[in-house]
């Protein structure tokens, strides 16, 4: 299908996430605020680091919590990010 939308999506990261990263968990029981994805869709997220930087992730599935993400999109890098920073659904 392809991307998805949807407004005001959020949720903490509670443990530390490495550049290298292909996972990001949420907050138990907050992945449900961001859109459930098909076989072919998926959504941008930017992710809010506690030191104010960022980094714009594509999520291409997600199960309860768990996003399973591709790295480093719309020209930023793939940042190591530490625990409490924020995951976001924003319009790109």
């Amino acid at each position: 299908m392809g991307v998805i939308l949807a407004n005001n999506a959020a949720s903490i990261i509670p443990s530390a996430v490495s550049s290298t990263a292909t996972t990001i968990t949420v907050t138990t029981g907050t992945g449900s605020a961001f859109p459930t994805l098909g076989a072919s869709d998926f959504v941008y997220l930017t992710v809010f680091g506690t030191n104010n930087s960022y980094e714009i992730v594509k999520c291409t599935a997600r199960t309860d919590d768990t996003f399973t993400v591709v790295r480093g999109q719309e020209g930023t890098i793939a940042i190591p990010f530490l625990a409490n920073s924020r995951l976001e659904l924003r319009v790109t």
